[in-house]
């Protein structure tokens, strides 16, 4: 099962985040919930790890400055 760590409604912010996961080794992937009916104002985009390396994961992205 995976884990949300992270949510925004910046595609930027999140392929950072995404980018540095993965440079940490961590398998990422990202949900994309933002309404393409109204140019991104509802939803938003959410990144998920293995549950088991959430709190690695959380660290890294804290460290980061991304949290």
């Amino acid at each position: 099962m995976d884990g949300l760590i992270f949510f925004s409604v910046s595609q930027i912010k999140v392929m950072t985040a995404l980018h540095i996961l993965e440079e940490a080794g961590i398998k990422a992937f990202k949900v994309d919930k933002m309404d393409s009916a109204h140019a991104g104002a509802f939803g938003n985009i959410e990144l998920y790890v293995p549950k088991e390396k959430e709190e690695e994961a959380r660290v890294i992205l804290f460290d980061a400055e991304i949290l």
